[in-house]
Parts: structure tokens; sequence; C-alpha cells
């Protein structure tokens, strides 16, 4: 089995933002809704967001830049659904904090039209679910310390890449 990262890494992949009549420019394609509290208190998914990737990588950001949330999913495979381990990373500046514990529930793994892939055999897939963390992430920045990120419950949608 094979694991996924969920993070900040290359490419932008799309945009997601609302339109007048509650829906999405482009279905939700990448979408995160999350509460953030502690160390950094934060919502995702009231605002556009984008997701970047690369090969079995894709993180969530709101357009404004202000912070980013990454997860790693463990030993998940293409079309597969049900609960998976996970772990997430919150990064807001300057600032880390990391290895929050979080189990994910993908209901939806269905392929998703092809990107370029530069010659690399690339299988998209459409992820959705949602999840909830057991612990808080801890900060991992040097200069001090600050307190630990609260991940409330969280639902997600993204594209990411299997090889």
């Amino acid at each position: 089995m094979r694991s996924i990262w969920v993070g900040a890494t290359l490419l932008l992949v799309g945009c997601s933002s609302s339109d007048n009549s509650g829906g999405s420019s482009n279905g939700d394609e990448c979408r995160l809704n999350v509460q953030l509290s502690g160390g950094l208190d934060a919502k995702l998914g009231d605002s556009s967001q984008a997701c970047v990737y690369s090969a079995r990588s894709v993180g969530f950001a709101p357009l404004d830049g202000k912070v980013l949330v990454a997860m790693f999913v463990r030993k998940i495979e293409a079309g597969q659904t049900g609960t998976f381990a996970a772990e997430m990373t919150v990064d807001a500046g300057q600032d880390r904090w990391a290895r929050a514990v979080c189990s994910v529930d993908v209901a939806s793994n269905v392929p998703a039209p092809p990107t370029y892939d530069a010659g690399m055999s690339f299988n998209p897939h459409l992820l959705k679910g949602k999840g909830s963390c057991s612990t808080p992430a801890v900060f991992q920045g040097d200069g001090g310390t600050k307190a630990p990120v609260d991940i409330g419950p969280f639902t997600f949608t993204f594209t990411t890449l299997f090889y």
C-alpha cells in the first residue's frame, strides 16, 4: 500500500470560489473546511482556496495566503474508500505545527480527468470525505514555543495523483 502526502509543493491545480448561487466555480475540486484554534485561530472553507501538488502531494491554502494545512494519508490506493490514519501539519508565515494524529473517512475515490504528467504514468483521482484529529499539531519552530494548534472536524475534496 502507498501513502499520499497532502501538502504544499509545486503546481497549481485549481481554485475554488463561491458564486452567487452558493456553488463553486469548479465544483469544489479543491476544498478543505476546518476550524483551527489554540496556537493559531483560523477557519478554512469560507473563502477561495487553491490546491497545489506534485506527484502524490496536494495542499489546501486560502487565496489570501495566510495559512496552509497539509495532510499525510497513510496506506491508500486508487479507488479505495474507508477509514485511514492521517497526520496533519499547519503552516502560517514562518511558523509550523506538525504531527497532529488524525483519521480520515474517504467516502469517494474516483478517477479524475487526466492532467499533464510530463510523460509519467500518473493516475489522478478525486477524493472526498471527512476527518478528525485526536491530538493537536505541535509547534516545530525555533525561537521559543507556541501553543499547540487544535484541528477541528473537517471535510475535504481534492484531486491527487497515484502512480
